[in-house]
C-alpha cells in the first residue's frame, strides 16, 4: 500500500486542526494509543477543502480512469465524499458522482438506504474513508455494496493508516486489498505521525509502533 501526497503537508494540518492528538487514549481495539486521530474535529470549509484536495489527488493519480464515484460510508465519509467529489472537479475537471449511505434505510419519500448516485447504472466505486484500524467499517461497506448489482468496488483511500497488525499479522488496509481484490492507498501513516509528534510522545508511539504495528 502507497502512502501517497506529502506528509509535510498532511500530519502538521491534523496537529492544528487538532485532528491528531498526542497522549493516552483506549482505541476500539481496547489497546491504550499514544495517538488518536478524530477527523470529525475538521470542520471548516478551509480545513475540509484541504483535506479533501489530498483525497483528489490520490484518486486524480491512482483511479482517474479506472472509477467514476465516489462512496463516503455514513458519518465521517459523507463530508469527506462531497468534498472530494467537488474538488476534483474544480482541480482536475475530473466529474465523478458521489454516494453515501443512511444508517436506517428510509421508509418514505424516496426510500433506501442510499443518498446521491443510486447505481442505477453500472458504476466503479472508490470509497472514501478517513482512518482504518481493524478495517470494520470497511467491511460493512462491502456489504452494502455486494447486495447492488450495478456497484463495483475499485477501490479505498484512507487519510490515515494506523498499520496496526490483526490477528493474521497484516493490517486492515493490507487484509482489504487481499479479500476484496481492490487498489487501498493511504494518505499518511503511523510513521509519519513519529516524524512530526512532540520529543515527548515519540518514545511512546515508537513503543506502540513496535508492538502493534507492521513492518
Amino acid at each position: 500500500m502507497t502512502t501517497l501526497i506529502n506528509e509535510n503537508e498532511l500530519v502538521p494540518f491534523l496537529v492544528e486542526c487538532k485532528a491528531l492528538k498526542f497522549g493516552s487514549f483506549i482505541t476500539k481495539s481496547g489497546r491504550t494509543s499514544p495517538y488518536f486521530v478524530n477527523m470529525g474535529t475538521i470542520c471548516s470549509g478551509e480545513g475540509v477543502s484541504f483535506l479533501a484536495g489530498c483525497y483528489a489527488k490520490v484518486f486524480q493519480e491512482r483511479f482517474a480512469k479506472k472509477a467514476d464515484n465516489l462512496f463516503g460510508p455514513a458519518y465521517k465519509g459523507i463530508p469527506l465524499c462531497t468534498a472530494t467529489a467537488a474538488a476534483l472537479h474544480k482541480e482536475y475537471g475530473t466529474n465523478v458522482s458521489f454516494t453515501y449511505n443512511r444508517k436506517e434505510a428510509k421508509d418514505h419519500g424516496e426510500g433506501g438506504i442510499l443518498v446521491g448516485d443510486t447505481y442505477q447504472e453500472k458504476k466503479r466505486i472508490v470509497i472514501i474513508e478517513d482512518v482504518i484500524t481493524a478495517g470494520t467499517s470497511i467491511a460493512e461497506t462491502m456489504k452494502i455494496m455486494e447486495a447492488i448489482p450495478n456497484a463495483k468496488v475499485v477501490g479505498l483511500i484512507v487519510a490515515m493508516d494506523r498499520k496496526e497488525k490483526l490477528s493474521d499479522g497484516k493490517s486492515a488496509l493490507q487484509q482489504v486489498k487481499e479479500k476484496y481484490n481492490i487498489e487501498a492507498y493511504s494518505i499518511a501513516s503511523i510513521e509519519d505521525i513519529l516524524k512530526f509528534a512532540p520529543e515527548e510522545y515519540k518514545e511512546s508511539i515508537e513503543k506502540y509502533r513496535k508492538e502493534w504495528g507492521v513492518h
